[in-house]
């Protein structure tokens, strides 16, 4: 859908809505993001997780999370300056799942957050009920 676009595409922004704690809180965008590298010049990725709970981001074994600091940290991405990261929840409960999900920088993009050609950016957001 994106292929027109990709020699002029400098900023993708992707919002994310998950209703399900089965289901993928990143929705396959790595794979997506790995088809376009070396192809472009995208300097910004902006992406927002809209869930329910924190729980619904289902950190577990992380592998998506951990694709995608693999794909955006690949050789290929030219003109990649900066990677946002934004969690958006709709619970006031902090609990053990919460502080996993906070941690997501140490644990699942040790690369974006020690890239020293990428700023990366990453916020958990609870807007409680």
């Amino acid at each position: 859908m994106l292929r027109p676009s990709m020699q002029t595409l400098k900023h993708i922004v992707v919002n994310i809505h998950v209703y399900d704690v089965h289901d993928d809180p990143l929705c396959g965008i790595p794979s997506e993001l790995e088809d376009m590298r070396t192809k472009n010049i995208i300097e910004s990725v902006t992406i927002t997780i809209m869930v329910p709970t924190v729980a619904s981001c289902n950190p577990g074994d992380g592998e998506a999370w951990g694709r995608l600091d693999e794909v955006l940290t690949t050789p290929g991405w030219f003109a990649l300056k900066q990677v946002s990261l934004a969690i958006e929840s709709r619970t006031t409960d902090i609990n053990e799942l919460e502080v996993a999900v906070r941690n997501l920088p140490e644990t699942q993009f040790p690369r974006l957050s020690t890239s020293n050609s990428v700023s990366f950016d990453f916020k958990v957001y609870t807007l409680g009920v």
